[in-house]
């Protein structure tokens, strides 16, 4: 079975398998408008007194606790990457380049 019809049919399949597996996903993306602001990326959302946005590991010393000198600006999908961000860094090892 090595013919036209063979491609065909093979083309067929590929294209109804990946269709399969496309759909899920894309249905579980949300429409969201373009995001402006402090939180876009996953942060926790908050402007500092300085205007620039401020991250999970500055929040308490620059914006307080409760964050009350800072502004919320209430971005779609604030916060989404808090566990991430709060994971302690490893240590930057210094590398001497080989001679």
């Amino acid at each position: 079975m090595r013919g036209p019809r063979a491609q065909i049919v093979a083309l067929a399949a590929l294209l109804l398998f990946g269709a399969g597996f496309a759909t899920p996903v894309a249905a579980a993306c949300l429409d969201r408008p373009p995001c402006k602001g402090c939180g876009c990326k996953g942060g926790p959302g908050y402007r500092g007194p300085e205007g620039t946005c401020v991250g999970f590991r500055e929040l308490d010393r620059v914006c307080g606790k409760p964050p009350t000198r800072c502004v919320f600006e209430n971005a779609p999908g604030t916060g989404a990457n808090k566990d991430c961000a709060l994971v302690p860094r490893a240590s930057q090892k210094v590398t001497q380049p080989l001679p």
